[in-house]
């Protein structure tokens, strides 16, 4: 006669471990120009409206995760005080759903992006690269 017995094993805690990588977060303003006189239409041409911009993934965040259970990252802007004029926005609504790493290889682990985007106008006289507002990147566990 052969008996069995079941024991339980233990139960894996939840560990998580987030990777998040900043683009630079350098923007540049470019205020509106009215363009150039043209006398014989009496009117500007080439009239520009203003402008943010940045290098080319400046304004990216990237969140990868290697945790053993899902998370959610939320990214928000808030200006800094005396530029409350100016406002952020992220693609996809800055929320970003990550599956769990399990059963991935390291180098495939689930990931996400999202780019920042600014509005408003940015006062002439502000000095070369001010602070101007700040990300933050909040983790919600599944």
């Amino acid at each position: 006669m052969v008996k069995g017995t079941y024991v339980a094993g233990d139960a894996s805690a939840t560990v998580y471990s987030v990777d998040i990588a900043w683009g630079s977060m350098e923007f540049t303003y470019t205020d509106a120009s009215k363009g150039t006189w043209n006398p014989d239409t009496h009117g500007y041409d080439g009239a520009k409206v203003a402008t943010w911009s940045c290098a080319t993934d400046a304004n990216k965040i990237e969140v990868t995760n290697h945790s053993n259970a899902n998370v959610t990252a939320q990214l928000s802007y808030a200006p800094e005080s005396g530029y409350n004029g100016i406002s952020g926005s992220f693609s996809d609504g800055g929320t970003l759903n990550l599956n769990s790493a399990v059963d991935t290889r390291y180098s495939a682990a689930p990931s996400g992006s999202a780019t920042l985007s600014l509005t408003g106008d940015l006062a002439s006289d502000t000095s070369a690269k001010t602070k101007i507002g700040v990300v933050t990147v909040t983790l919600v566990n599944e």
